[in-house]
């Protein structure tokens, strides 16, 4: 191999820059090519997300899979996990997928993701053989009467067919009143429909489809979701909901109008499917929340770098019951194996029906933890540099700290940690910081931030 095109997720870059047409025709090219050989696959399930860019690109992935000599089903604007679900369950017979999309990345910026015949999005060696085909110009053109064929489809169909499936169904005495906040993105046309069939009262916010993101940007982090709070706080609502633009990821606010980490959410999910000794996987980022959910069933949390393929990975490694992201992706394996934002909202809901108790309720019977997340602008090529130049102060500081380096290096505390990684889908660096208290994880950011300005600088 000569070179690198994957990162943590998929393949992203500048549209029209990196991202061109001609890029994304061939790498859709030689990914046809690789299922084809690999995997004896030749019907592709094709998605999108609603950027601007991603009618584009689409063309191009279906010009570029069509030449490999595959047959192309083109689902349009859906979310990532009904493309995965649609290729794992084998339901119209989609061999494999590729989605485009940027997920919550400034939008002018895109990305792709493709997926193997078990609905997994491609890892690992499986990325390190397609970058090898794509750098040594193996893959090859379909003779003129070999080119493949474009059909319509509709993956959204089979995904809310399934999450209806999953879900419970109320009546009015039990309606929850949801404010649900879709971000302009795919969700728009799944989720509001899905929680209005389980018989719920729904307020829906930034619901219509739009590329230019103009309601809220697409990432559904704390600041973004202001309005959403204030909706929710001001209709009394028992639970606010907003996904990210591609539909893999969902955060909530509680009946209180307080964000709700991912981790949180998580551990409640991970709470409530954990038996006697089972296993839950997780990135190297995620509250120390999940551990004491982990103690109350006897079971194994498993660690790994921060990506959902990552996740995944060890998920099916391990035989686990359930994997998530602190982003707010959660992963079933039994069901879907990528990151799930509608299921996850469906499992929420059947926990506040189950448990009969209110959101802020829940949360409250677990331990507090306080996390803060930081970000530094870094260009990719000091990132690795960067992470060796921290290494090194930490180590001269904190000598006989147990330091962890799955993904980057995080250093653990009795009452708290820090973590620093480099992003590899933005060209910044990431800092986390947990306390025990509200004043430890600030006093641990503060020394984060400190040291990786300084190193930084000193590598300038």
């Amino acid at each position: 191999m000569v070179g690198k095109l994957f990162g943590t997720t998929g393949i992203r870059g500048t549209v029209n820059d990196f991202l061109t047409p001609e890029f994304c025709s061939k790498i859709a090219c030689v990914f046809g090519n690789y299922v084809r050989e690999k995997f004896n696959a030749k019907n592709i399930l094709v998605g999108m997300d609603p950027r601007t860019s991603s009618d584009m690109i689409k063309h191009a992935v279906i010009s570029g899979l069509l030449s490999a000599g595959c047959d192309v089903y083109d689902s349009g604007i859906t979310p990532v996990p009904a493309i995965q679900c649609a290729v794992k369950e084998k339901i119209y017979k989609f061999d494999a997928g590729v989605m485009i999309t940027g997920s919550h990345i400034p939008i002018e910026r895109n990305g792709l993701k493709f997926f193997i015949p078990d609905g997994n999005e491609v890892y690992g060696k499986i990325e390190d053989e397609i970058e090898d085909m794509y750098f040594s110009g193996k893959s090859e053109r379909a003779s003129w009467n070999e080119i493949g064929k474009i059909y319509n489809a509709d993956a959204g169909k089979i995904y809310k067919e399934m999450l209806l499936k999953e879900g419970i169904k109320v009546d009015k005495e039990n309606a929850l009143k949801i404010v649900v906040d879709t971000g302009h993105g795919a969700q728009s046309n799944i989720m509001p429909f899905v929680l209005r069939e389980f018989g719920h009262k729904i307020v829906t916010l930034n619901a219509q489809m739009d590329g230019f993101f103009p309601g809220r940007p697409s990432e559904p982090d704390k600041k973004n979701l202001e309005n959403l709070i204030k909706v929710v706080n001001a209709l009394n609502a028992d639970i606010g909901m907003a996904f990210d633009g591609d539909g893999d990821r969902s955060i909530f606010i509680d009946d209180k109008g307080e964000y709700i980490m991912g981790d949180m959410i998580g551990a409640i999910i991970a709470d409530s499917m954990m038996k006697e000794g089972d296993f839950v996987v997780t990135g190297i980022s995620t509250s120390a929340i999940i551990d004491y959910v982990a103690e109350k069933h006897n079971g194994t949390i498993i660690r790994t770098k921060v990506g959902a393929a990552d996740v995944v990975g060890a998920i099916m490694k391990n035989n686990a019951v359930f994997g998530f992201e602190e982003n707010g992706g959660s992963i079933f394996p039994n069901i879907n194996l990528g990151r799930e934002g509608g299921l996850t909202a469906v499992k929420i809901l059947k926990i506040l029906h189950d448990k009969k108790k209110k959101m802020s309720e829940i949360i409250a019977e677990y331990p507090k933890f306080y996390q803060i997340k930081e970000k530094i602008q870094c260009k990719d090529e000091l990132k690795n540099k960067l992470t060796s130049a921290i290494k090194e102060k930490i180590k001269e500081k904190y000598t006989g700290t147990k330091i962890d380096e799955t993904d980057g290096i995080k250093i653990l505390f009795g009452d708290g940690w820090i973590l620093f990684r480099p992003s590899w889908t933005e060209p910044i660096y990431r800092i986390f910081a947990e306390g025990k208290s509200e004043s430890k994880a600030m006093e641990l950011i503060e020394f984060g931030r400190k040291i990786a300005l300084l190193s930084l600088e000193n590598l300038k």
